[in-house]
């Protein structure tokens, strides 16, 4: 689905939840986890409208977590943009309307980028204090979950916002 979408509404969203994210995330984490609702955006972009978008998209919200972390600059950019490019490449092959289906790919490309994120920073410098494992099961896949599990009322939000159809719902 290649519908023109305008850009200013992708970046208001983009900032609102960027906003969401550093003020509201601390009072929704679950077990230590907190929802990635710029990741979220990125993938639902990247399905919804492709890869050109979900790559701008991405390369926005990386720059934007890049401006307000500790991390290195840069590698949420890259790692976000990414995800956009490879996600939205995929769209096709995905079946985007079922919400169990929607669930799941948020899981893997979450899941992708936080494991590019380790990767890429872990390439470029030489800290590391934790192994990758540890990364994995105590950080990537509660993020991941429930960020995908949050994809499922967000995606029905997207959906209106953009004024898209939203298809009949297998599950």
């Amino acid at each position: 689905m290649h519908n023109k979408v305008s850009r200013l509404q992708i970046y208001l969203i983009l900032a609102t939840l960027f906003f969401l994210q550093l003020t509201l995330s601390d009072l929704i984490k679950v077990f230590c986890a907190k929802p990635d609702l710029l990741a979220l955006f990125v993938i639902f972009i990247s399905l919804f409208f492709g890869w050109s978008y979900g790559f701008e998209t991405g390369f926005a919200a990386g720059m934007l977590k890049d401006l307000y972390s500790l991390d290195i600059f840069g590698i949420n950019t890259v790692a976000l943009a990414l995800t956009g490019l490879v996600s939205g490449y995929l769209s096709p092959r995905i079946f985007r309307e079922s919400k169990a289906m929607q669930s799941v790919t948020v899981f893997v490309f979450t899941l992708l980028y936080l494991s590019a994120h380790y990767l890429i920073t872990c390439a470029i410098s030489d800290i590391s204090y934790i192994r990758f494992s540890e990364f994995l099961f105590l950080s990537f896949i509660p993020v991941s979950l429930y960020t995908a599990v949050l994809s499922v009322p967000a995606f029905g939000l997207f959906i209106n916002w953009f004024g898209l159809k939203e298809d009949a719902e297998y599950l």
